[in-house]
């Protein structure tokens, strides 16, 4: 089975070079983008020099109507390098789609700036922006890169997780942002040996573990939990690391293995433990659960069949049961072998 790198949240990268599925115009476009950001990056520590030019590179590789970087100085964000008309010099913390960035330490995709809370009106002919923060080596966010477009809806996931990818590069590079941030999240999909086959192939993905969560019975074998009265379900423990791999884009691949409306049920397998769900550790993972719950509840007549809540407890499944298609290539698995590549 050949390994696969992340390309954006539904594409796969085969270290043989094989695309599966074929990638958009714009994924293609980032591929071939993102090893010539790398080159221009790595060995250089000039901070104005480096973000100049990646701005130009972006600027002229998709045509955007502003595309640049602020510099978080004291308490404000200062403009940094850009390409495009004069923009504003100072943006303090909280304000707008820069400072609420830099405020939140996440990514923001807007559709309609005018529409945003608090929007800064640098220029009426801002449309749609996306905002990527940079850490420095404490893990603090040092600077922020700002694309807007003219046009409504410019951007989407598949820029945000490229964008991302080549921003935590970045970061590493230029302001020795080097250490993992660790998280983890609980998945339940199913069958959970081919859960944590497809998960553990992830870039980003530290460690997975099998094991049953939410138990009504303390330390439950996997007899008792077939036997429904436990009412655990079969879940991974996913431990990632998030500079690398975000939780958005973790939560956008589990959504690509699961059918989110069938109740109790993945593939052939019926009963609560094959129930999906989504347990959470860390309260601060929850508007990024809801936002991905929302989008793919866009795309469904039905209600969403997965749970989302608090982790309450997990147990370790026994140890067959881990890694159980390392150790048996040829084992059973319900998910579909396209995603797993060849």
């Amino acid at each position: 089975m050949c390994m696969f790198v992340k390309l954006s949240c539904c594409r796969y990268l085969c270290k043989d070079k094989t695309f599966y599925p074929f990638m958009t115009d714009k994924e293609k476009k980032y591929s071939e983008l993102l090893p010539r950001l790398q080159a221009l990056v790595e060995g250089e520590c000039e901070e104005v020099s480096v973000l100049a030019n990646v701005a130009a590179v972006l600027h002229e590789a998709f045509g955007w109507w502003w595309t640049g970087f602020y510099l978080v100085r004291d308490e404000h964000l200062v403009l940094g390098p850009f390409q495009g008309p004069p923009a504003c010099y100072r943006i303090g913390l909280g304000k707008g789609v820069c400072g609420t960035a830099w405020s939140q330490g996440k990514s923001i995709v807007v559709d309609d700036v005018e529409s945003f809370p608090g929007h800064i009106a640098c220029s009426s002919a801002s449309k749609s922006e996306i905002v990527i923060p940079l850490r420095d080596a404490s893990g603090n966010v040092c600077a922020v890169l700002d694309i807007d477009s003219d046009r409504l809806s410019a951007f989407d996931d598949v820029d945000r997780t490229h964008l991302e990818s080549a921003m935590a590069y970045m970061s590493q590079e230029l302001y020795g942002n080097e250490a993992p941030l660790v998280k983890e999240i609980y998945l339940a999909g199913g069958c959970f040996w081919g859960v944590e086959h497809y998960i553990k192939q992830l870039e980003g993905v530290v460690d997975t573990e099998v094991g049953y969560a939410n138990s009504q019975l303390a330390s439950p074998t996997y007899e008792d939990v077939c036997s429904g009265e436990t009412l655990a379900a079969e879940t991974v423990r996913v431990v990632y690391d998030a500079r690398v791999l975000s939780l958005r884009t973790l939560l956008d691949f589990y959504f690509k293995a699961i059918d989110p409306v069938s109740v109790n049920q993945q593939g052939p397998d019926v009963g609560t433990q094959y129930r999906t769900g989504i347990y959470y550790v860390d309260a601060a993972d929850v508007s990024v659960i809801d936002e991905v719950m929302a989008d793919v509840q866009g795309g469904y007549d039905e209600l969403l069949a997965v749970e989302v809540q608090l982790l309450d407890n997990f147990y370790s499944a026994e140890e067959y049961h881990q890694d159980y298609l390392v150790k048996n290539p040829t084992g059973y698995c319900h998910l579909p072998k396209r995603l797993f590549g060849k």
